[in-house]
This record gives structure tokens, C-alpha cells and sequence, in this order.
């Protein structure tokens, strides 16, 4: 047997606007009207200037009403509109070439290696976290000790 369908959030939203968040990037305004949609994408119309996108359902996260005018559908991951299509919005990232950097040396290069800073730490022995582990633990053994003593005499 088969589990039961469990709508889309989406599914609620009718013929009301909503705003995307994040907002999808190179898609403004931000204000959308459901189109069409199947079992993995669905269709969203900009209320303003009538662009039709395809989202991916898997991108789509929950529906919140906060009381304003606009509904808030929450997307997974940022999205950037890229040529019609939708993509996931990635920060690049460009890396300078080991040359590069050698051509600049850093600007007060120093003949000798960095000062050499003495770090002092505490003596463990002395501390109060020490103190009170070590007193709990002789506090122990010495319950178990009396309570062993006590067990012996009962059983005479």
C-alpha cells in the first residue's frame, strides 16, 4: 500500500502574489503569481512584467503568510537566472597565481625569524578544579570503603 499524496506548499498558494526568499538574482521584481506546474518543476509568472521561469520543485521550500500583502516562498538555495534557465547561485572564486604573489614581496621582508614570545601556564596542581576532583574522588573511595565495611559486619 501506497503512503498517501502530501500536497506541495504551493498547492495553497492560489492565485495570490508571493515574493521569493532569497529572491531569485537577474528575476526582478521579486513578485510572482503560480502558473502551471508538474510533478518536478513548476511554472511562476512575473506580476510585473509577465516573464514565465520553470523552478525546480526540489528548490522550493515553505510558504509563509506574514500577514502582509505578499506570501514569502522560501527557497532551498539562492537561485540566479542565467539565460532563461535557473541555477544555484555560486560565489566564485579566483585564484592568484604562485608567481603573482613572488613578484610582490610582502613590504617589510625581515632577515631574522619573528621574536619568540614565553608562554607561562598554570600549574595544574594548584588550581581549584584540581583540588575539588581530587577530593571527591578520595571522598569516594573512602564511602566505598566504609560501606564494604559495613556489608562485611552485617553479614557476621
Amino acid at each position: 500500500m501506497s503512503a498517501p499524496f502530501v500536497p506541495s506548499p504551493l498547492d495553497y498558494i492560489g492565485p495570490r502574489r508571493f515574493a521569493f526568499y532569497p529572491a531569485i538574482k537577474n528575476a526582478d521584481p521579486n513578485e510572482w503569481i503560480l502558473g502551471t506546474g508538474s510533478r518536478s518543476e513548476v511554472q511562476v509568472i512575473n506580476a510585473k512584467t509577465g516573464r514565465e521561469i520553470w523552478v525546480p520543485r526540489q528548490h522550493i521550500g515553505a510558504v509563509s503568510d506574514a500577514g502582509n500583502a505578499l506570501l514569502t516562498v522560501g527557497l532551498r538555495k539562492p537561485l540566479d537566472l542565467r539565460s532563461g534557465s535557473l541555477e544555484p547561485r555560486v560565489k566564485r572564486v579566483i585564484e592568484i597565481p604562485l608567481e603573482a604573489t613572488e613578484q610582490f614581496p610582502s613590504r617589510n621582508p625581515s632577515p631574522h625569524p619573528a621574536p619568540v614570545v614565553a608562554i607561562r601556564l598554570e600549574d595544574s596542581r594548584k588550581s581549584a578544579a584540581s583540588k575539588a576532583i581530587v577530593g571527591l574522588a578520595i571522598g569516594s573511595l573512602l564511602a566505598c570503603l566504609l560501606a564494604s565495611a559495613i556489608a562485611t559486619v552485617a553479614r557476621l
